[in-house]
C-alpha cells in the first residue's frame, strides 16, 4: 500500500502542516517579514512555475482539463518542474492587497534553517468590485493592473492536474494544498448561514463571518468523499467504463460520490451495481488522493466480482468491458483506448493491477 501511495501525485507532502501554528496572531505579517519565507503564486487554480519551463516539457503547460472532460487534449506531461518560489518580503505589498488571499502551508524541517512556505492567491486582485463605491474601478486600474500583471507575465501557469506528475514530493504537495484551499476561498465568499462576507482566518485554512451577532463561527472546507474501484473478475480481468459524458475513447474505472449517511463499502457496492450491474465480493482499501477540483477526495479501493455479466445503465455509462493484461496493453498502444491522466488515481489503480506502467 505505500508503494502504491508513493506514486500517487496528489497524495504527496514533505512540508510539515505545523497546523498548532495558524491561530497564532500576526503570524502571516511575521513570515512575510521573515528572510526564510518562501511564496507560491495561485492564480484561478493555476499555480506559477518559472518562465520558459514550457521549453522543457510544452505538453504539461498546455493539459489544462481533466482528462475525463469531452474536449481534445494534450500529450501526458513529461519532463521535470518546480514551482515559482519567490522571497516573501518581495511579495509583501501585493499580499496586502485588497483580495489577496495568504495561506500558511506550513514549514520545512528538513532545511537548515527551516522554511516556511506561503501561497499567495491573486484570483481576486482583479476583481474591481472588492471596493465598491464610485471611483473604486479608477483607482484600482491605477495601481493594480502594473503590479499584478508584472506577476502574471514573469511565470508560465501550469494546472494542478499537469503539474504534479511532473514535481517533487514537496512542491507537488504544497501545489495540492494551495490550490485546493484557495479553490475553497474562491467558491465560499458568504456565510452558508446567514448569508453575510467571509473573512479568512487561521491563516487561511478557515473563515469567519462578518456578521457581528455571529462572530464566534469559524467556517472549514468542505470534503467531498469520492469512492474509486479497480473490480477484477475471477479470470483476473479488469473493468473498464466509458461514461456518457467523456469524449470517445476515454476509459477508466468505477468512481462516484459517496451518499450523506453511507459507509465506503456500501458506496463501492452501490455504484457497481447502479452503474454496469455487476455484484461485487471482497473489497479492499487501496489509498486515497486529494482531488481539489474543486473540493473533492478520492477513497480507492479494488474489488472482486461476483458476476462477469455487464449491464450497464445508459444514463451515466454507455459502455465497459473486461480487459486482461495483454489486451488492455495492446488497446492503449494502438490508441483505440485512452487511459486516465498521470494525475488521477484511475490511473495508478489501472497500472497497479497491470504490474508495470503503461503509455
Amino acid at each position: 500500500m505505500m508503494d502504491f501511495m508513493s506514486r500517487l501525485p496528489l497524495a504527496q507532502s514533505a512540508v510539515d502542516y505545523d497546523v498548532a501554528r495558524r491561530g497564532e496572531e500576526g503570524l502571516i505579517e511575521h513570515l512575510l517579514d521573515d528572510a526564510a519565507t518562501r511564496v507560491m503564486l495561485v492564480h484561478n487554480g493555476l499555480v506559477a512555475v518559472p518562465k520558459r519551463v514550457g521549453a522543457h516539457a510544452p505538453e504539461a503547460l498546455d493539459c489544462a482539463a481533466d482528462p475525463a472532460a469531452p474536449r481534445p487534449d494534450a500529450e501526458p506531461p513529461t519532463g521535470a518542474m518546480g514551482l515559482a518560489l519567490l522571497a516573501a518580503r518581495d511579495l509583501r505589498d501585493a499580499a496586502r492587497q485588497p483580495g489577496c488571499l495568504v495561506i500558511y502551508l506550513g514549514v520545512d524541517r528538513a532545511c537548515s534553517p527551516e522554511v516556511p512556505y506561503l501561497a499567495l492567491d491573486i484570483t481576486r486582485a482583479f476583481d474591481t468590485r472588492l471596493q465598491g463605491g464610485a471611483g473604486a474601478d479608477s483607482e484600482l486600474d491605477a495601481y493594480r493592473p502594473p503590479l499584478f500583471q508584472r506577476l502574471l507575465a514573469a511565470h508560465d501557469w501550469v494546472e494542478l492536474r499537469s503539474f504534479a506528475p511532473c514535481a517533487s514530493v514537496r512542491d507537488a504537495g504544497l501545489a495540492t494544498s494551495a490550490v485546493a484551499v484557495s479553490m475553497w476561498h474562491s467558491n465560499q465568499r458568504f456565510c452558508p448561514a446567514c448569508g453575510s462576507p467571509v473573512r479568512p482566518a487561521l491563516a487561511g485554512w478557515a473563515q469567519t463571518c462578518a456578521n457581528p451577532e455571529d462572530t464566534e463561527r469559524l467556517l472549514f472546507p468542505r470534503i467531498e468523499p469520492a469512492i474509486i474501484t479497480s473490480i477484477i473478475d475471477e479470470h483476473d480481468r479488469i473493468l473498464l467504463q466509458h461514461n456518457t459524458a467523456w469524449r470517445d475513447r476515454f476509459f477508466s474505472v468505477s468512481a462516484g460520490f459517496v451518499e450523506a449517511g453511507e459507509s465506503l463499502e456500501h458506496a463501492v457496492r452501490r455504484e457497481a451495481m447502479e452503474e454496469v450491474g455487476i455484484p461485487l465480493g471482497e473489497v479492499h482499501y487501496l489509498g486515497s488522493q486529494a482531488w481539489p477540483f474543486p473540493s473533492s477526495i478520492m477513497l480507492g479501493f479494488t474489488a472482486r466480482a461476483v458476476s462477469d455479466e455487464i449491464h450497464v445503465d445508459h444514463e451515466e455509462v454507455s459502455d465497459a468491458r473486461w480487459f486482461t493484461r495483454v489486451e488492455l496493453a495492446r488497446t492503449v498502444a494502438a490508441g483505440e483506448l485512452e487511459l486516465p491522466g498521470r494525475a488521477s488515481i484511475a490511473r495508478h489503480m489501472i497500472e497497479d493491477w497491470y504490474g508495470a506502467r503503461l503509455g
